[in-house]
């Protein structure tokens, strides 16, 4: 009897381990994903010196498929130049600021709340832009 004592208690402490390695690597995961979905959109914003309307709603449509939501009422809110007319402009040393917030999946969002107080993916940055009038 105590065999099977110790073989069970040997068991679950395996299982818990085991739960907690997977949850930490699947946070990392998640986490990884979401930075580089933010890269991706400074790198193309960088180009072209806003965020254009359709590279936005493709990665909405990409991060509404993985199950993630918007925190308020866009993934971008805070980012500038949202439009071509205010377009930054490398000749002028204008800069684009990028904003993604992202709300993860659950199990993502307690171990984020224990890594980093908030339940949210924040990433925030500025760059200068790259993009040249033609007609300058």
């Amino acid at each position: 009897m105590l065999k099977l004592k110790v073989f069970l208690l040997c068991l679950s402490v395996i299982i818990i381990l085991f739960s907690g390695v997977m949850c930490m690597e699947l946070y990392a995961l998640e986490r990884g994903i979401a930075r580089g979905v933010y890269t991706d959109v400074m790198d193309d914003m960088q180009d072209i010196g806003y965020l254009h309307s359709g590279l936005a709603d493709y990665y909405r449509e990409e991060m509404n498929g993985m199950g993630w939501e918007s925190v308020n009422s866009d993934y971008f809110d805070g980012s500038w130049p949202l439009e071509e007319g205010q377009r930054a402009r490398k000749e002028r040393n204008e800069m684009v600021r990028l904003t993604l917030t992202i709300r993860p999946s659950r199990m993502s969002q307690w171990i984020n709340w224990f890594v980093t107080g908030e339940t949210v993916f924040r990433f925030t940055g500025s760059r200068p832009s790259e993009y040249f009038d033609p007609g300058w």
